[in-house]
């Protein structure tokens, strides 16, 4: 592997040769320097009825915003329709109007569909940073008839899984739409003084033959962390944040049914219908802080997660959080590496959270007492998963934002299960941003493993050993104990027109993170890449922008497991159509067999160029490692996918898609081929209520799914559906045959004094 190995090692320096010699403490405050601006508003001169109306007494007086500027696709341009923005309050409420105007009303693109499935609409947007220090954003959301958004920003990321309750009513005028919002301080965590002062932007996209992006005050993109740049929200006085309590009772009915004998399609049982009632509770205090606990949660889904094709892959698959329990607060668990993981908590008897805000400091405490545990053993060449008895488990994080956007942190999980056996981690993490756009990213974990000693799970387990010289133990759960660690270093540039990132990870033999999610242990991880961007707005083309990565893997003994090199291109093009071109070079060495000479290309396009057809396909092909076979070799495959989102009607959304993998030997023999085919379609009577149906298939497990769901729902929290799954699979002889199926109903209300 030396060639590929040398190409990286050559690009790595040349990128490190580029590295600032700025002090790390140079921190500048950018924010005030982008955009001096601010808004100051006062109390609303009387009632408002949230009706997209305005014509209330309430709006007389308001403070108005209407200086915006386009920040996409031309930074700093003049916006190509109007738009202007009120803002008043009252002791409940933050009042937010939107009066959007457009020269062709036809074409806005409002689709009503349920709450989060609006981002190819256009749409409208506050976010809001009460804290200071940049360090945590509102945004609230709405597409032009009303149909709510919302997500939680910091400044690593975004989470889009939280969920606000607010008001919002929107409609379309004859010169472009008029929305209102009131966004309840009940809703919001806010320092307790006499006069707030928050930081805000407003922004409106435009999507026609571009997705124009236009925003008060005006943002750059020389500039990566956007709440750094938030205008000044003034005056609003006279509200206390907190003394609320939140009741969320539920009670939830259901009756399955599945194979006794996974073999003998003539076995399928009925079981009895099973009632139950859990209740959550939630209490905001006026000092920062929140309580929250539930007992005898209901944590299914109202959407199963989407299959992913894991045919070829000897590693454990990350799936999404969706559950509500595990949303306010949850952004403080977010570090590098996936030391806590929500969703190993699977099914707990009871769970609670303690999350505060303090200055400038944060904290947070989970607690659960699971029912069933589910285990995600790391190895250097697979994962293992399966599922133990009762634990307890207990998280606690702290972070203190520094300067404008940076922090430090530290978290600790603790999982111990009922009859020994126990998984610790300790963890220290950091961001410092300097120079507005270089930024270091570090973390080192420790843990402490102390395995059970249990037959039955270590029968599940690979029969192998792991670990490096005198320090190795079994893969059973025989009762061993051993300490790892875990550390990684990013330093990155993200800027207008050049970026750049260098990583360094590793993870040892023995590290493992019970609470957390981690696939992959033993080894020691170098990449670097590096990406230009230019915006020639000639010929068609929006925006360009090559790219090159590349990096290497060893194992914790420094042996060579993986090595690669990518070039890429990016293209943005007129009628919202996005392309992207790669090539893949590289080397591996899997189960000890070395595997040269592999090339793959890729290519993907998607398009929003009409409101209602919206469609995209990816396809790679080229050379993949066989990693199932007895003796791993280097075939020949093809990946690709298809999806799109159609709108006959206007409450009408169907949702088609179709996975496609196959891989052959060089000789030509058939290794696997398969489909995954999933079509979700939704009608959506009004805002409340929905009817959802859910069609899979997938063709390597010869495995159907349908999910049809009838959903009544007052705001996220509030809601009442049934509904039920049903799976069947192929059986020689027999066909198609049902394995499991479920019916059920939910009522769930929010009560909130």
């Amino acid at each position: 592997m030396s060639s590929i190995r040398r190409l990286c090692s050559t690009f790595a320096l040349a990128l490190a040769a580029a590295l600032p010699a700025a002090p790390l403490g140079a921190q500048q405050d950018t924010a005030a320097a982008a955009d001096p601006r601010s808004l100051s508003i006062r109390r609303a001169a009387g009632p408002i009825q949230v009706d997209a109306r305005l014509e209330d007494a309430g709006w007389a007086g308001a403070a108005r915003a209407s200086a915006f500027v386009e920040l996409v696709p031309k930074e700093g341009g003049q916006p190509p329709v109007g738009t202007e923005v009120l803002l008043t309050y009252d002791d409940r409420n933050l009042y937010v109007a939107w009066i959007a105007k457009d020269p062709n009303p036809k074409a806005i693109r409002a689709t009503l569909q349920p709450r989060d499935r609006l981002w190819s609409d256009d749409w409208v947007a506050v976010l809001l940073e009460p804290f200071g220090g940049s360090s945590l954003g509102y945004y609230f959301l709405s597409n032009p008839i009303g149909v709510q958004g919302d997500l939680l920003m910091f400044p690593q990321g975004e989470d889009s899984s939280m969920d606000f309750i607010y008001t919002t009513a929107g409609r379309i005028t004859e010169d472009g739409y008029v929305v209102e919002m009131a966004i309840p301080f009940s809703s919001l965590r806010f320092p307790d003084r006499p006069v707030q002062e928050w930081g805000i932007m407003l922004v409106r996209t435009y999507p026609r033959s571009s997705r124009h992006y236009i925003s008060w005050p005006s943002m750059s993109r020389n500039n990566p962390c956007q709440l750094c740049q938030l205008a000044k929200l003034e005056g609003v006085a006279g509200v206390r944040p907190g003394g609320t309590l939140d009741l969320l009772p539920a009670v939830v009915a259901s009756q399955s049914g599945s194979l006794r004998e996974p073999s003998d399609p003539g076995s399928f049982r009925n079981e009895r219908v099973a009632p139950d009632a859990s209740l959550g509770l939630k209490y905001a205090f006026q000092s920062g802080w929140t309580a929250e606990a539930t007992l005898n949660p209901d944590f299914s889904q109202v959407e199963s997660d989407a299959a992913q094709v894991d045919v070829n892959t000897t590693f454990a698959l990350f799936y999404p959080e969706r559950r509500p329990f595990f949303q306010e607060g949850m952004d403080l668990y977010e570090t590098p590496h996936n030391v806590f993981y929500s969703r190993s908590i699977n099914d707990p008897q009871a769970a609670t959270k303690l999350t505060g805000r303090r200055g400038r400091a944060s904290f947070g405490w989970v607690g659960a007492r699971d029912e069933h545990t589910p285990f995600f053993i790391p190895f250097e060449e697979r994962s293992a998963v399966l599922q133990a008895g009762r634990s307890f488990t207990n998280v606690f994080r702290a972070r203190q934002n520094v300067y404008k956007s940076s922090y430090v942190g530290g978290l600790l999980t603790d999982r111990r299960l009922d009859g020994g056996g126990s998984g610790t981690t300790a963890s220290v993490d950091a961001l410092f941003r300097y120079r507005q756009v270089y930024s270091l990213m570090g973390q080192w974990v420790g843990s402490y493993t102390r395995e059970p000693e249990d037959p039955d799970l270590s029968a599940r387990l690979p029969k192998m050993e792991f670990g490096r010289g005198d320090d190795r133990h079994t893969a059973a759960f025989d009762g061993e104990s051993y300490a790892g660690h875990a550390s990684f270093v990013r330093v990155a540039r993200d800027a207008r027109t050049w970026s750049w990132n260098a990583l360094y990870m590793d993870l040892s033999p023995t590290y493992r993170a019970d609470a957390g999610f981690q696939s992959r242990n033993d080894l020691r991880r170098l990449s670097v890449w590096t990406g230009m961007t230019f915006y020639p707005r000639r010929y068609g083309v929006e925006r360009i922008a090559p790219s090159l990565f590349g990096g290497s893997i060893w194992n914790y003994g420094w042996d060579g497991k993986e090595a690669w090199i990518s070039p890429g291109l990016s293209l943005t093009l007129p009628r919202q159509t996005n392309v992207s071109l790669n090539a893949n070079l590289a080397e591996e060495t899997f189960r000890g067999v070395d595997l040269t000479g592999m090339r793959r290309y890729g290519m993907s396009v998607s398009s929003n160029f009409s409101d209602p057809l919206r469609l995209g396909f990816s396809l790679g092909r080229g050379d993949a490692v066989a990693r199932t076979l007895a003796v791993p070799e280097v075939g020949r495959g093809t990946d690709a996918s298809v999806w799109a989102t159609l709108k006959p009607m206007a409450r009408v959304v169907v949702e088609p898609s179709l996975t496609y993998a196959d891989l052959d030997r060089r000789s030509g023999e058939e290794i696997y081929a398969g489909y995954i085919a999933r079509t979700r379609f939704n009608f959506q009577y009004n805002r409340e209520l929905q009817f959802r149906l859910v069609a899979q298939y997938n063709d390597f497990a010869e495995r159907l799914d349908l999910e049809p769901l009838l959903a009544y729902q007052l705001n996220p929290f509030s809601i009442f559906y049934v509904g039920s799954t049903h799976g069947s699979r192929e059986f020689d002889g027999y066909g198609m045959v049902g394995t499991q199926r479920q019916y059920f109903a939910k009522l769930q209300y929010l009560f909130r004094p």
